[in-house]
């Protein structure tokens, strides 16, 4: 049975089969950059973290960039779903976000792994 996608697997969870994810509004993919010009994530007591306001704010004074409260609220979601993302994706099984993958580890075992990924 081939894998879902992160959708289908969203949707399966919610129960609902016509969920869409909220998306930013049009023209709004300069927050993109702006997430990565801050950094997406902060170091947290040695571990990655979420964006805090803190950390937003002292950007924009140190840029002279000055985001809507929707905006500052949206980055803290990016933020958010970037580092559930990245420690979700230490997985060895986890597919890739961007589409259904063909590799399936026969093991937890790193070295088998790399043998069957290498016969692909």
């Amino acid at each position: 049975m081939p894998r879902r996608s992160r959708l289908e697997q969203i949707r399966a969870d919610r129960k609902d089969n016509d969920y869409e994810p909220e998306m930013p509004p049009a023209g709004a993919d300069y927050l993109i950059g702006y997430l990565y010009d801050v950094g997406p994530t902060i170091a947290a007591g040695g571990y990655p973290g979420p964006l805090t306001h803190q950390e937003l704010r002292a950007w924009q004074e140190n840029t002279g960039i000055t985001l809507q409260p929707w905006e500052v609220r949206f980055m803290r979601r990016l933020s958010h779903e970037y580092l559930a993302e990245s420690l979700a994706a230490e997985k060895l099984d986890r597919p890739a976000p961007w589409g259904v993958s063909e590799f399936k580890p026969e093991s937890s075992n790193p070295k088998a792994a790399l043998r069957a990924l290498a016969q692909l």
